[in-house]
C-alpha cells in the first residue's frame, strides 16, 4: 500500500505538539489504500511527552526517544531512518498543516515526477499577522535558487520519495541549525524541486536566541559549499551567508555586527538581492504579494 511517514522532531513542545500531530492526521489521502504515520522523535525532552501523546492513543503514531538533545539534524535523521513508507514529509512541533496538503502535494509531485517537493506557507509572527511565503509561481526551484537561501521552510513543507536519501545523504547532524539548507544545496545538484505556490501550511515563528552554534553553523555551511558553486551562484550564496549573519546578528541585538555583515552583502550583490528582499518579504507583510 503506498504510505506516507511524516517525521515530527520534538524537543521541550509537550505543550504544543498535539497540534502538529492532529494536522497530519487529520488529512486527506490520494485514496483509500493510502496510509499515514507520524513519527515523533523526542529530542531528548525534559518535559511532559508522553501526557501530550496519550490523546493520540490507537493512532499511527510511532514515538521514538533521544536519551539526550542531539538537535533538529539528527532527530530528522532517526526518523528518517524509521520510515518505511513511499514518501517522508518532514513537520515541525510548533506548526501545522492545512487541510488538503498532503493529496495537493502527491497529486503535483506524481503529476510532475518530482523526486520531492515543497509549498507555500502562512507566515505568523507576533505582531505582523499572517501572511503568505515565499514568493515563488509554482514550478521548479535549483541551485540558483537555493543558492540564496532556505526560504522554502522544508521543516514543515517538504515531502520527497524515501529513496532521495541514498543519493542525497541524510541531514548534517553537525549543523544545529540551517541543516536544511545545506541539504537542499546538496539535493539540487541531483534533482530540480518542485515547488507548489499554495499555501499548506501555518508555520508560527519562536523567537529564540541567536549565538555561537547558529555562526558556527555558517561558517561550516560556507565551507562546505563556497567551492561547489559556480560564479554567479557563488557570489549569490555569499551573499546569502552574509544577509543570514546580519538577521543573526541583529536578533540578538548585536547592531554593529548585523550592519557590517548587511553591507558586506549588498557590496557582494548590490541590485536584485534576493536574500535581503527575502527577509525583508517574512519581516514587512505589506510588502508581500498574497499578503493576508
Amino acid at each position: 500500500m503506498p504510505a506516507i511517514d511524516v517525521v515530527v522532531p520534538v524537543f521541550n513542545r509537550a505543550h504544543i505538539v498535539d497540534r502538529a500531530i492532529a494536522s497530519a492526521l487529520a488529512q486527506e489521502l490520494p485514496g483509500a489504500e493510502w496510509t499515514i504515520t507520524v513519527i515523533i522523535v523526542d529530542d531528548g525532552s525534559t518535559d511532559d511527552l508522553d501526557r501530550a501523546l496519550a490523546r493520540f492513543d490507537g493512532a499511527r503514531v510511532v514515538l521514538i526517544r533521544h536519551d539526550r538533545n542531539k538537535g533538529a539534524a539528527a532527530a530528522r535523521n532517526t526518523g528518517v531512518a524509521a520510515a518505511a513508507g513511499d514518501y517522508v514529509a518532514f513537520l515541525d512541533s510548533d506548526d501545522v498543516w492545512l487541510p488538503g496538503k498532503i493529496t495537493a502535494q502527491i497529486a503535483f509531485m506524481e503529476q510532475n515526477n518530482h523526486r520531492a517537493s515543497s509549498t507555500a506557507y502562512k507566515l505568523k509572527r507576533a505582531g505582523a499577522g499572517e501572511f503568505i511565503s515565499p514568493c515563488y509561481p509554482t514550478g521548479v526551484l535549483g541551485l540558483s535558487d537555493f543558492a540564496w537561501g532556505c526560504f522554502v521552510s522544508p521543516g514543515s513543507t517538504l515531502i520527497c520519495r524515501r529513496d532521495v536519501f541514498a543519493r542525497i545523504g541524510v541531514f548534517d547532524e553537525a549543523l544545529h541549525r540551517l541543516e536544511d539548507w545545506d541539504w537542499l544545496l546538496r539535493y539540487a545538484e541531483h534533482y530540480p524541486l518542485g515547488f507548489l505556490a499554495e499555501p499548506l501550511a501555518l508555520i508560527e515563528v519562536t523567537p529564540g536566541a541567536q549565538g555561537t552554534k547558529e555562526l558556527a553553523a555558517l561558517d561550516r555551511l560556507a565551507g562546505r559549499h563556497a567551492a561547489m558553486l559556480r560564479s554567479r551562484e557563488g557570489r549569490a550564496f555569499a551573499a546569502g551567508i552574509e544577509v543570514e549573519r546580519a538577521a543573526i546578528h541583529f536578533r540578538g541585538g548585536r547592531w554593529l555586527a548585523s550592519g557590517m555583515a548587511l553591507v558586506k552583502a549588498l557590496r557582494l550583490v548590490p541590485f536584485g538581492n534576493v536574500a535581503l528582499a527575502a527577509v525583508l518579504h517574512n519581516r514587512r507583510p505589506r510588502f508581500a504579494r498574497g499578503s493576508a
